[in-house]
């Protein structure tokens, strides 16, 4: 078992390379259709080999510098079936997608440097080279999308000056900066220290996760960048911040939880409170999604908030479950942006124009909001369980109100949708068809059955408690 595990890691190494070399392959042949094809199977391959290697348990630090652990592993599989569908829906899309593999093969080397982090230094990099190489997926398009990609940098450099700042208060007590307990000196100083190192982690992770007060510029960015990078920045690069930050919290301050713990409620209900009530307001799909991903953000932090196995099982769950959802809900609202089909207004009568993608849209709508039995409802029953087993019975209220808050938005699409008939025909896109379709099947399965990701998710928290 062990032997097969090494040449499996090999393997992975292995189209983690092929990636990059089909994107510089893409980009100078502008081989679209090659360069898909090459990179859509390497990305299906990790997916394979990481799943696989996560069925069999395999745990070991591999030269040194990267572990590979059920908690790791889960993850790269993940990262590699969402990078996948942003892939194919960039395919059928993006303007310049012969430009497109290279980004996103070392997106993808940043996602698993984060994943297979040993030392905070690793998810350092990985962040910032995910940052550097998602700016200039946005400005891909042209000079309309400069203002999203500045403003996107700027939230990035900021954060990664922040957590650079945050590195530098660990650095006397571990010249390595491992992801392992941190060793703080009992002192007046010490204690100053990591209290400090932790507000600034706190902050860094703000950014990145678009938690609030962090979050100003994240729905310009959101509605600025091309629709296709949007699901990508909702759907990927928001979830390698939350395993960043779960990495740094649970293993080198969870000795300390008690100290973040409060701060991670106090945030929750304030992003879920702020990103449910302005997505209220809002007219544009788009838009209104982004801040609907903002309040998601805070329901993913009401089980890291518990700083409990059970709680961070929840949030691997809903992790893993809000990829998907808008991921799918961004494939719609990017099709439908082809035909000029932007406002709630303009969503009028889509249910007799193409049924099918309103009961998709309407599917993800629902999930996001709670409602049984989709794979949304299972993952705030955990969360809410997780809060109410911990003692926050109060924070388990707020997140449920909240659900009730977002059925209210996610109702007026529905309604424009299906109030009114129109016999005009729009036909989907092949590509967004096939990722709707994958999408809407672990949307409505994994909601009917749950459990074997729950076993997966429980299996991932439990090995980076192990790890701690």
């Amino acid at each position: 078992m062990f032997q097969i595990g090494v040449y499996l890691f090999g393997f992975i190494i292995s189209c983690i390379a092929g990636l990059i070399a089909t994107g510089i392959y893409s980009y100078f042949f502008k081989a679209k259709r090659n360069g898909f094809i090459l990179s859509a199977a390497l990305l299906i391959l990790i997916a394979i080999a990481s799943s696989y290697l996560l069925v069999i348990n395999y745990s070991m630090v591999e030269l040194g510098i990267i572990r590979i652990y059920p908690f790791s592993l889960l993850f790269v599989a993940l990262f590699a079936i969402a990078m996948l569908l942003v892939n194919m829906l960039s395919y059928s899309n993006a303007k310049d997608y012969p430009d497109l593999p290279l980004l996103f093969g070392f997106s993808f080397i940043g996602a698993f440097a984060v994943a297979t982090a040993v030392s905070i230094l690793a998810v350092f990099v990985g962040l910032e080279l995910l940052t550097i190489t998602t700016s200039f997926m946005i400005l891909l398009e042209g000079k309309h999308r400069i203002e999203a990609a500045v403003k996107f940098f700027l939230l990035g450099s900021i954060s990664i000056a922040i957590f650079a700042f945050a590195l530098s208060m660990l650095l006397p007590y571990d010249g390595q900066l491992a992801l392992a307990a941190a060793t703080i000196n009992p002192n007046i100083t010490g204690i100053l220290l990591l209290l400090i190192s932790m507000g600034l982690f706190i902050a860094a992770f703000g950014f990145d996760t678009a938690l609030f007060p962090f979050n100003l510029w994240v729905p310009d960015v959101y509605e600025g960048a091309p629709t296709n990078i949007t699901a990508m920045l909702a759907g990927f690069n928001k979830k390698v911040a939350f395993v960043a930050m779960i990495e740094v919290f649970f293993l080198v301050f969870f000795a300390y939880r008690s100290s973040f713990s409060e701060v991670f409620a106090v945030l929750a209900v304030l992003t879920m409170f702020f990103g449910n009530l302005v997505a209220l307001a809002q007219k544009n799909v788009k838009r209104m999604f982004a801040y609907s991903s903002i309040a998601q953000a805070g329901y993913i932090l009401v089980g890291i908030a518990t700083a409990s196995q059970l709680g961070l099982e929840a949030s691997i769950f809903y992790i893993i479950a809000h990829s998907f959802m808008i991921i799918g809900a961004f494939a719609i609202v990017l099709w439908l942006e082809s035909k000029n089909i932007k406002s709630i207004d303009d969503y009028t009568a889509l249910g007799s124009r193409n049924r099918f993608a309103a009961i998709a849209l309407t599917i993800f709508m629902l999930s996001m909001a709670g409602i049984p039995p989709l794979i949304g409802f299972a993952g705030k029953f955990l969360l809410f369980s997780s809060a109410i087993s911990s003692g926050m019975v109060l924070l388990a209220i707020i997140g449920i109100i909240n659900s009730f808050i977002s059925i209210y938005y996610y109702a007026k699409v529905m309604n424009s949708m299906y109030t009114m008939k129109d016999e005009k025909k729009i036909k989907m896109d092949h590509y967004v068809m096939v990722v709707v379709i994958i999408v809407v099947a672990v949307v409505i399965l994994f909601g009917i059955y749950p459990q074997p990701m729950i076993s997966i998710a429980a299996t991932a928290s439990k090995a980076i408690l192990g790890v701690s």
